[in-house]
């Protein structure tokens, strides 16, 4: 595709780790952008989204809504950068209409654990880990398999890892909370993991 002069190259990083490329038009308002992407997702309840990037000074900015995507003050890189998240949180999940909505809220959720950005004791990390670990690939097997699955999750902090000298020690921690959950279902796995979030002291 041949964009005009004007219009600029975006890459949006969506919370499941995808990106999706979205030329952004002169003319294409936030809202409008919020629109496109939560297509993407099916997502109905878009008043809780909204779009960030980073200034020069690797500030986080949120988006205005109701401005054009490219009056924003990005930096002077191409393709421009935009990060799709969460910015309005509620005190429940429960007052969420929309399975779509609970799913993105548990990946941010999850983002910000693994980033150390809500501070969680240890032993609390490892359970939602294991939560983690029966949404997205079910039942117990093995501990060889669990170990392996883990891999490729992020779910334990640097500074949790740091705090224990093997990395296997915390994945044997993770492997026996696992092995309680059999029977556990992908969505009671997320309410449940939202719902321990939840419950920690803010």
């Amino acid at each position: 595709m041949v964009l005009s002069a004007e219009t600029r190259k975006c890459i949006v990083h969506l919370l499941d780790g995808q990106k999706l490329d979205i030329p952004l038009q002169p003319k294409l308002l936030t809202s409008e952008l919020l629109d496109i992407v939560g297509s993407h997702f099916n997502l109905k309840e878009k008043e809780y989204f909204g779009f960030y990037y980073y200034d020069i000074k690797e500030n986080r900015c949120w988006m205005r809504e109701n401005k054009k995507a490219l009056d924003h003050d990005f930096q002077k890189i191409n393709p421009i950068v935009l990060y799709f998240s969460v910015r309005n949180f509620v005190p429940s999940v429960a007052t969420l209409k929309e399975s779509h909505t609970v799913e993105l809220f548990f990946l941010q959720i999850q983002k910000l654990v693994f980033q150390g950005e809500l501070e969680c004791h240890s032993e609390t990390i490892f359970k939602l880990a294991a939560y983690v670990l029966q949404a997205t690939h079910g039942d117990y097997v093995s501990n060889n398999i669990a170990a392996n699955d883990l891999k490729n999750l992020n779910v334990i902090p640097i500074k949790t890892q740091h705090e224990y000298p093997t990395p296997s020690y915390c994945e044997l921690k993770i492997i026996e909370h696992y092995r309680n959950f059999d029977g556990m279902t992908r969505g009671e796995a997320i309410v449940n993991y939202i719902g321990d979030v939840e419950r920690l002291p803010m």
